[in-house]
This record gives structure tokens, C-alpha cells and sequence, in this order.
């Protein structure tokens, strides 16, 4: 199970570090489209960390002593 939120997390991740520039609204200036897209990377990169944690437990829970 933690395997099947790992990947889905990392793919989220790398759909929104790919298309944060298309997911930024053209309306704001260009400071504020850096600064959206910046926060959207951020984002994705998180969720790329919350997928690496998943493995782990995927890795590490069957060894724990319950």
C-alpha cells in the first residue's frame, strides 16, 4: 500500500514540476508568474519527498517488530 502512495505521489510531483509554467495564470505580472511558479515547483518537490518517506516505510515496516 505504501508503495501505490509512493508513486502516486511521485507522479504527481513530476506532472506539476513539468507543467508549472503552463499551470501559472497569464494574468499576473511577471513577477508574480515567477513567484506562482516557484511555489508550484516547491510543491511538487514536496510531494516527490512525501514519496521517497512512503518507500521507506514500505521498506522498513515489515522489519519492525509490531
Amino acid at each position: 500500500m505504501q508503495f501505490a502512495f509512493a508513486a502516486a505521489f511521485f507522479a504527481i510531483g513530476r506532472w506539476g514540476q513539468r507543467h508549472a509554467p503552463t499551470l501559472v495564470p497569464a494574468s499576473l505580472s511577471p513577477e508574480g508568474r515567477a513567484k506562482r511558479e516557484r511555489s508550484l515547483r516547491r510543491g511538487a518537490r514536496s510531494c516527490k519527498i512525501i514519496a521517497v518517506f512512503f518507500v521507506v516505510l514500505g521498506v522498513v515496516g515489515p522489519v519492525l517488530p509490531s
